[in-house]
């Protein structure tokens, strides 16, 4: 009886059209960079390998597929559509998709049978560019390796923030991509809890990849943040003032000061939401419910987009803060009333220096 596992996404696959991408990527990377590799002689050349490394933009994954020395298999957004300044690209190199946020089995079986053929996969194991240096660890790294016994590669990337614009003005901005040494496969011992022994494995290897990362950019990397939010009306109301609880309220300061997610819902999945962004003097009280109720309705389909980007407990906060708010605007539309929306955060980076920032709406009938 044959008892050898079905592959159900062939490795290596897109040979030709990976083979010129790569070739035109590493040709580009020559031209417009000034880029230091250090560590290559610890890619193995055979066997699974599962590449992770940092993430704050496009180029780290170009990187990755281009000086890799085997065809790299990526596991990437399927939740989101791409931007639609390089969608094409990776249209024509072709990912896993995956659902983040949400269990997504077909996502994590193709990804155990790439390696189950001996193939590289390459993974982000903060699963996104929202938050750098501050998300934690996802599970998927080390619940691919465990089940496909793969060993993980980790990989920091330097000087990656605005790295693409910069090159593609001519600047030839100086990164850096520096390779790790070989982690075993992810194991889950008899005894221990399966989940909080994969977390762990999947914290190590985020800090693998950390302390990979040039010292002086992360120094430019938040110890912490705090958000608040008030909402008050302009004028006295004429009874009393429905307000948001603070944890919500700070979840929803949180999004505001998020551009990536905001950019993401914007633009990506084309909800309105425009009114956060980039905010008028006075916003419509209908605009601003408007933006609410997209982002509710989208929910619906993606419960797990908040979730897995700000954690349980606050993804769940905002989840709650988006209906509270509408009832909020809504009390204030119908009893005509004028609101401020005044959001803050403070950022504390290495060194005790401290970033403050406010945004302001004026939220009218």
């Amino acid at each position: 009886m044959n008892t050898k596992p079905i592959d159900t996404l062939p490795y290596p696959r897109r040979r030709v059209a990976r083979f010129v991408l790569r070739g035109a990527a590493r040709l580009l990377i020559a031209l417009l960079t000034r880029l230091k590799v250090l560590g290559m002689e610890n890619f193995p050349r055979s066997g699974p390998l599962i590449l992770a490394g940092n993430h704050v933009g496009v180029m780290e994954a170009v990187l990755m597929a281009a000086l890799s020395p085997r065809q790299v298999e990526f596991l990437g957004t399927g939740d989101i559509p791409f931007d639609p300044n390089y969608a094409r690209i990776v249209e024509a190199y072709g990912l896993i998709p995956i659902n983040r946020g949400n269990l997504d089995r077909d996502a994590i079986q193709k990804s155990v049978d790439v390696l189950r053929q001996g193939g590289v996969l390459g993974i982000f194991p903060e699963g996104g560019i929202w938050d750098p240096a501050r998300m934690e660890a996802q599970l998927g790294v080390a619940l691919i390796s465990q089940r496909a016994n793969a060993p993980v590669l980790p990989i920091g990337f330097g000087g990656m923030r605005g790295a693409l614009v910069n090159a593609l003005k001519l600047k030839r901005p100086r990164l850096e991509m520096r390779v790790g040494e070989l982690i075993p496969p992810a194991t889950t011992p008899d005894s221990a809890d399966r989940r909080q022994a994969l977390q762990e494995y999947a914290s190590t290897v985020l800090q693998r990849i950390t302390a990979l990362i040039p010292t002086a950019e992360l120094a430019d990397l938040p110890e912490a943040v705090e958000y608040a939010l008030r909402l008050d009306p302009v004028s006295p109301p004429p009874g009393d003032f429905p307000r948001l609880e603070p944890e919500r309220g700070q979840a929803f300061a949180h999004l505001l000061f998020s551009p990536v997610l905001l950019d993401a819902l914007h633009r990506n999945l084309k909800l309105p939401v425009g009114v956060w962004i980039d905010p008028p003097d006075t916003v419509s009280n209908a605009d601003f419910i408007t933006a609410l109720e997209a982002v509710l309705k989208y929910l619906e389909h993606n419960p797990g987009f908040f979730t897995y980007r700000f954690g349980v407990s606050e993804g769940l906060a905002l989840g709650r803060a988006l209906p509270d708010l509408r009832g909020i605007l809504s009390s204030a539309g119908e009893a005509g009333l004028t609101l401020r929306l005044d959001a803050t955060s403070r950022t504390r980076y290495a060194g005790g220096r401290v970033e403050e920032k406010s945004l302001s709406f004026v939220i009218a009938p």
